[in-house]
């Protein structure tokens, strides 16, 4: 342990800044990443495609505690394409998930707001998008950063 460490308060080396619990529960701000995310996703069916490494399922947790909206993550490669929803669903049907599978994309995951273990339950509209992919399994996450993975065939 260093010095330096005592005269650095607890609060400003762990700020939570980020965390879909801090925001959700303690109004704790959104990271640097997260707020530009957001920017370019201002209303509902916004989409972007951003790098693999710049986005992950935590950061859409983050967003849905901060907005009460649902976001959507598919992945090809190197690439990810985020997806903005509203209260109850992503603007993804059938038609849409057929087209995103045939280009090589596959569901990593969604978000659904709430803070219980309920809220993590598949939909059948959940399942029936899953089907239109070849993976066997896709993530929910919740507005605390807590997850479940369902299957097509549950």
């Amino acid at each position: 342990m260093s010095i330096h460490s005592i005269d650095m308060p607890i609060e400003q080396r762990n700020t939570g800044k980020g965390n879909p619990n801090a925001v959700l529960m303690f109004g704790v701000e959104l990271n640097n990443r997260q707020k530009m995310l957001l920017e370019k996703l201002p209303e509902f069916d916004s989409r972007i495609i951003v790098s693999r490494s710049s986005v992950n399922m935590t950061d859409l947790a983050a967003l849905t505690a901060y907005t009460g909206d649902e976001f959507a993550m598919f992945t090809k490669g190197n690439e990810r394409l985020i997806i903005r929803g509203g209260k109850t669903n992503v603007n993804i049907d059938t038609a849409q998930a057929k087209v995103l599978a045939n280009e090589g994309y596959r569901w990593s995951g969604h978000t659904h707001p709430g803070l219980n273990y309920n809220c993590l339950t598949a939909s059948l509209g959940d399942k029936t998008v899953l089907k239109c992919f070849p993976q066997k399994t896709s993530v929910i996450y919740n507005s605390k950063g807590q997850y479940l993975t369902f299957s097509k065939e549950e």
